[in-house]
């Protein structure tokens, strides 16, 4: 089929360059203000009616033909409907034009609320998978669940959103309490969220252990280590097994408690991986801190607390609990330092809302609903 069409092109093309009256036309001056090069119809995409309509251009059966200069010389010729054709019969995804984060989060906001709609709480489906990788910050193998979306195939790709859990747990604790998987499949359902993979993560990464002992100064290192886990180990496990997308554009990460820190902490670090990031409860230590448990030394200063362009997040949020007995007011904490340090993101804070799902299930709902959107 591909065949014929691109024999019917090459007829058309030979009889533009040899009977058409203008062999080089100037383009319309509107037509360089148009960011799809080739959409003559602007509908958003590259069709057959396109290559139609610039063919009738070239062959002076029409006077409309804007967006066709694809070259970006300025002038519309054979050369233009050659490269057309081959974007038609070929074609690859067009850059996405982000909203402004600023613009985008005030969007969110706006429509947030402290509860998850009943279709939230109890939809089913897509695949749930265990897996091990070899991690080359442990050297050994680690485990992680991997969620895929109903209707999941090899044939797309997929953006992914990482989960984190919180200490002393692992890669099966998220999986109930935050209506993360019902969420996502509800929202999927309706055509709220994008279609995602979410790979729940196990953060503990001690070259001589496999679990972590309790609360101390001694194993929080170990969670930060999990930055170079994901990044070197279990990203690139992901990306060569499954069917995803790229690009910090498409990835996530969230968590709850010290799955909260280590997300904003990784965030921070690694902005040129994650364009989206959300905190539950999210522990201290990201900077140094001082609660019931340790004293934190911190694994960056609060001025480094912070994220600014190039690498702004396309998303940021951060929700605690006013009864969190826990992790106290350290989450509000983190909001009014990233306000001093100029970056841009939604902090909820909950009324009475503890160290739970109470105020984890309402931010996760809200963030997978606007994932990989902006």
């Amino acid at each position: 089929m591909k065949k014929k069409i691109l024999s019917a092109l090459a007829a058309v093309l030979t009889v533009c360059t040899v009977t058409a009256a203008p062999a080089n036309m100037t383009v319309p001056a509107a037509a360089a203000e148009q960011s799809l090069s080739g959409d003559l119809d602007g509908n958003g995409k590259l069709e057959k009616n396109d290559v139609t309509a610039l063919t009738d251009y070239l062959l002076c059966k029409s006077s409309q033909a804007e967006r066709a200069d694809l070259d970006g010389n300025s002038v519309l010729n054979a050369a233009d409907l050659s490269r057309l054709k081959a974007a038609v019969l070929n074609p690859k995804p067009i850059e996405q034009q982000h909203t402004d984060p600023k613009t985008y989060m005030e969007q969110v906001r706006s429509s947030y609320t402290h509860s998850i709609p009943e279709s939230a709480q109890h939809a089913q489906g897509g695949e749930l998978s265990h897996i091990t990788y070899f991690s080359k910050k442990a050297n050994k193998q680690k485990g992680a669940n991997v969620w895929l979306p109903p209707g999941y195939s090899e044939s797309e790709s997929y953006p992914v959103f990482y989960v984190n859990h919180g200490i002393q747990n692992n890669e099966y604790s998220m999986l109930q309490g935050f209506n993360i998987l019902e969420s996502a499949n509800a929202l999927i359902a309706s055509g709220e969220a994008v279609p995602m993979i979410i790979v729940f993560t196990y953060m503990y990464t001690n070259p001589n252990k496999d679990s972590c002992d309790g609360i101390n100064a001694s194993e929080v290192p170990f969670y930060d280590a999990f930055l170079d886990d994901l990044t070197d180990s279990l990203m690139p496990y992901i990306e060569e097994h499954y069917s995803c997308k790229t690009g910090r554009e498409n990835t996530a990460i969230g968590g709850f408690s010290m799955g909260g820190r280590e997300s904003l902490y990784i965030g921070i670090m690694r902005p040129d991986l994650f364009g989206y990031i959300a905190a539950s409860s999210p522990a201290p230590g990201v900077v140094p801190a001082h609660d019931n448990f340790m004293d934190h030394v911190g694994s960056i200063s609060e001025s480094e607390f912070r994220m600014s362009e190039p690498y702004l997040p396309y998303l940021l949020m951060i929700a605690g609990g006013t009864a969190d007995g826990m992790v106290q007011d350290f989450p509000e904490q983190y909001h009014k330092l990233f306000e001093r340090n100029n970056t841009d993101h939604i902090w909820i804070s909950v009324p009475n809302g503890g160290h739970d799902g109470g105020v984890g299930g309402p931010l996760f709902y809200h963030f997978i609903r606007a994932l990989f959107k902006a």
